[in-house]
């Protein structure tokens, strides 16, 4: 019996050694690791991603405008508009393809009527009589319009220029009469109407360049 209590011993002790072994590697293995786990005061590295390639703007080309419409007489300006500008008895006397403008003593204007490709020439008046008046349109390059505009104001030519139009008066005297004449220059266009006063030129000036206008959308008159 003391044998077997010795022996019951013996395996109790080994097994209790046993037991300490394995709990203290439990508890080793346990520290090992929380040395892998950060702590609650430590701060992590925060990742930077790498910046998104930014697409450059596309630049958005300019509309091209149609080729430059200049319309007939009867259009630019209507015969009962002629008749309200000048006289119940006016009649449309003429209507030309081409630039019949005179003041070829200011150089400019030679070179700018010889450079038009596009022109439109329409006189109206009172039939049997010297009451009459005429309008000349016609496309030329824009370093004429500025030409012709420097060298209209430097001739005596009076007028100003607003949203880019420039629209110049000249009165003189002859032995027929008054004749005056109103230039009107924008772009690529240029309108010179001639009659007996700028009460009428410039407002016949004007109301063909809004026909021109609804002719031409897409050009900025």
């Amino acid at each position: 019996m003391n044998s077997e209590r010795e022996g019951c011993s013996g395996n109790a002790a080994a097994t209790r050694g046993r037991i300490s072994a394995v709990a203290a590697s439990v508890m080793m293995l346990s520290i090992a690791l929380a040395g892998c786990v950060p702590t609650a005061t430590e701060t992590a590295i925060p990742t930077t991603s790498a910046p998104s390639a930014t697409a450059s703007p596309s630049s958005t080309p300019l509309p091209t405008p149609d080729p430059l419409i200049i319309p007939g007489c009867d259009t630019l300006l209507p015969l009962t508009d002629a008749k309200s500008f000048f006289s119940t008895s006016t009649e449309k006397l003429d209507e030309q393809d081409s630039l019949a403008i005179t003041g070829e003593e200011i150089p400019e204007i030679a070179a700018a009527k010889s450079d038009a490709s596009i022109a439109k020439n329409c006189i109206w008046g009172v039939p049997n009589s010297d009451g009459v008046f005429s309008a000349s349109l016609g496309d030329i390059s824009e370093a004429d319009i500025t030409a012709l505009t420097e060298a209209l104001v430097s001739a005596g030519y009076q007028g100003a220029t607003d949203n880019n139009i420039a629209t110049l008066e000249f009165i003189s005297e002859n032995e027929v009469g008054t004749t005056a004449t109103t230039h009107v220059l924008t772009g690529d266009l240029w309108i010179l109407v001639t009659g007996p006063s700028v009460d009428l030129t410039t407002p016949v000036a004007m109301a063909m360049l809004d026909q021109v206008r609804l002719a031409n959308p897409t050009r900025t008159y």
